[in-house]
């Protein structure tokens, strides 16, 4: 009897797609897509919510993406926050969403946060895409949700030149390649031996129908046509870059650093950033057209909807 009520608990956690990557990868972008679906409801960057909420209180910045003056003038955030007010006494802009020291206000806040998003919005699956490692290693260890993370990868040459040119040059190009490479061999330490998917930002952009698809088979959910069609659904994203105020859905590859960088520059980036992307190509041939994967912990090897086995705590290791 145990086993079995063990099973019906594991089965009813909190459904939790995590997006991370490294900035400047096309993170708002994913979030976007998947947002589309009418089974997934995604928020963005989530660990921003309370410094939105806050600033919003006091400057009446931060307007929502679905064209609210603030979320809480937004009927969706309004309704989370009602609903976390009853199940823990405390409003969005009162959660803990961000400070990574207080591990049980953070475990508490943020499994009723997600359950009132996914109550409000009335889906199952809700998309996290705070990219954030510290964020993902404790959202891994609570068992009161079942965290399903992407790596979203991009070329390095084009995120590095993303973020030089955001930054206008403040950091060192070897700084640059530096972080990329602590950036993936960190979210390879934390998702290695759970049940991840990776997806090329590449292809996401050229061939959307196809990168979607295999993704949201991992999900047990077929790809659906608004998926192409993501900048006229309904969005409440906190954070994420400009494109998520967009009107259009049409893509279009960035790869303005073809012409920005030089030879020596791109030979450089591709040698140094190796150590970064060499744990990922285990998972077929560089010059596939889409590298997706889903690594299992153990050998029943489940998918989204069966991902039910406890998580063991991490909270011991490095972050």
């Amino acid at each position: 009897m145990r086993g079995h009520l063990d099973q019906v608990k594991e089965r009813d956690r909190l459904k939790v797609i995590f997006v991370t990557s490294s900035s400047h990868s096309g993170s708002t972008l994913l979030d976007l897509m998947l947002n589309a679906h009418p089974e997934v409801i995604s928020v963005g960057e989530l660990k921003q919510l309370g410094r939105f909420a806050r600033l919003a209180k006091k400057k009446g910045a931060h307007r929502c993406t679905c064209g609210a003056e603030s979320v809480w003038h937004c009927p969706f955030w309004t309704g989370v926050n009602a609903a976390t007010k009853r199940a823990i006494d405390r409003k969005i802009d009162q959660l803990n969403v961000e400070n990574y020291e207080s591990l049980e206000t953070f475990d508490q806040d943020n499994v009723a946060l997600f359950k009132a998003i996914s109550i409000t919005a009335g889906k199952q699956f809700v998309v996290d895409s705070s990219k954030s490692r510290t964020r993902l290693k404790l959202l891994l260890a609570n068992r009161k949700l079942d965290i399903f993370p992407i790596f979203l990868m991009r070329d390095p040459k084009g995120q590095i030149y993303s973020s030089a040119k955001k930054r206008r040059n403040q950091r060192s190009l070897a700084k640059l390649i530096a972080d990329y490479v602590v950036t993936n061999r960190e979210i390879y330490n934390l998702i290695k031996h759970r049940p991840h998917a990776v997806v090329r930002y590449e292809q996401l952009v050229q061939n959307p129908e196809h990168s979607l698809s295999l993704l949201m088979q991992q999900f047990g959910l077929a790809f659906h046509p608004h998926q192409l069609d993501w900048a006229v659904q309904e969005r409440h994203n906190v954070g994420g870059n400009h494109m998520r105020w967009g009107t259009t859905s049409e893509l279009k590859l960035d790869e303005t650093w073809r012409q920005k960088l030089s030879l020596a520059q791109k030979l450089a980036i591709d040698a140094a950033t190796l150590p970064g992307r060499l744990p990922f190509l285990k998972f077929g041939p560089p010059n596939w057209r889409m590298i997706h994967d889903v690594t299992r912990a153990d050998e029943s090897g489940h998918k989204m909807d069966g991902l039910s086995r406890s998580v063991e705590d991490h909270r011991g290791d490095a972050a």
